[in-house]
């Protein structure tokens, strides 16, 4: 016997709206079943809705995610599938490495400039915690005072 699902049954199952279900739905990514008022997604569908979101997550394309399932739905075992998703794989991989180092050249040019302003803030002869803590408190009203005046001139 097949368990069926209801968009409200794989939203709530993986934390994701019914308008996300239909989202993939339009794009022929899933497929639903009518029934009545609801409408009905079988096991496979389910499986696919698993394979969209780890491809969403991983920052694979929807059409990459398309085009996947297709191989997927043709032939499951096929070396084309498994080629297409080695390939996705280490495309992927190649651009997280690139912004993984990008991101600690950032950290470490931002950790350099802390570095800078606390040589500097100790120079001062202040409590730098307390004294950013307060530096903070008052940016915030600042930003709210900002922001309440930019609402009111639009």
């Amino acid at each position: 016997m097949t368990t069926y699902y209801t968009a409200a049954d794989l939203a709530d199952e993986f934390s994701i709206t019914r308008r996300a279900i239909r989202f993939y739905e339009t794009k022929g990514l899933l497929q639903s079943e009518r029934r009545g008022r609801f409408m009905y997604y079988d096991y496979r569908q389910r499986a696919r809705l698993i394979i969209i979101l780890r491809s969403k997550r991983l920052g694979i394309s929807l059409e990459s995610a398309k085009h996947y399932l297709a191989l997927y739905d043709d032939k499951p075992d096929s070396p084309p599938r498994m080629l297409y998703m080695l390939h996705q794989s280490r495309t992927r991989l190649d651009e997280l490495r690139e912004q993984q180092l990008a991101l600690q050249e950032n950290i470490a040019e931002l950790e350099n400039l802390e570095k800078i302003a606390m040589k500097d803030l100790t120079a001062c002869d202040i409590d730098i915690e307390s004294s950013y803590q307060e530096y903070l408190d008052e940016l915030t009203e600042q930003d709210k005072l900002k922001l309440s005046s930019d609402h009111i001139t639009r």
